[in-house]
Order: structure tokens, then sequence, then C-alpha cells
């Protein structure tokens, strides 16, 4: 399929301001980095420093932010991590599910995803209700 880049707007709050930056859609990645710099210029701060494994094994620290992401006219909310200058900046899996895309085996390009929800119905067993 090769490697797909995609031009995505990132904001830190829904009211913008938007910056576009071109990321690789990794499908192998969790969480979305970006770089530090650009993360930083929006004024998107960091909650948390958490460890990340590596393919090859080795375990990394991270700051983690929450930015927002709009691409393929969806919006979403999600984690992403302060990039260090040699991290290539990526959009992750998780990122794509919450803008309900998802990458077409077929065409190797993003597709709109089908949102699945588990029955949101109360269940009832005999008089007590979950």
């Amino acid at each position: 399929m090769g490697r797909m880049f995609v031009d995505v707007e990132i904001a830190p709050a829904l009211e913008g301001p938007w910056e576009p930056l071109t990321v690789l859609v990794d499908t192998g990645a969790d969480d979305s980095i970006l770089p530090r710099p650009f993360l930083k210029k929006l004024g998107i701060k960091p909650f948390a420093r958490e460890p990340f494994e590596l393919a090859n094994g080795e375990v990394i620290r991270r700051d983690v932010g929450a930015a927002f992401l709009r691409l393929k006219g969806q919006i979403g909310l999600t984690r992403v991590l302060f990039g260090a200058a040699r991290d290539a900046p990526i959009l992750g899996v998780i990122a794509l599910e919450e803008l309900a895309l998802e990458v077409d085996p077929k065409s190797g390009q993003l597709r709109k995803a089908r949102r699945l929800l588990v029955s949101a119905r109360r269940l009832t067993i005999g008089a007590e209700a979950f």
C-alpha cells in the first residue's frame, strides 16, 4: 500500500486558530505525534509525560497534550505526543477513529468509517435496572 501523507489542520480549541500540517498516516501507531515547536506555537501544553514503546522494543518518554484535528470534513479531539527533533509527524489510529475515518485496504485512501455503538438501552434483570 505504501506511505500515505495527509494534510490535517490542528487547533488548541474548537474555535481555532487552525494550522495546517502534513503528517504520515500510521495505522501501526496508537497515538499521534506532532512537532513540539508546532504545538508550542499553537499554545498547546502537555498534561502528562508517558513512556511509549517503539517497534524495536526501545522505550522512550514523550510529553502528551490534547489538540483538535480537522480532516476530510471531520473534527475530533485527540491526544498528541510532543515530538522530539527526529520524530516524524504521525497521525495514529486513535485520532483516525476519533475523526470517524479509516484506511480503505483496497484503495489505500482514507474513507469515512462506519460508527458502531453498543446498545445504549438499559438492561433490566428482575426489578433492578443497570
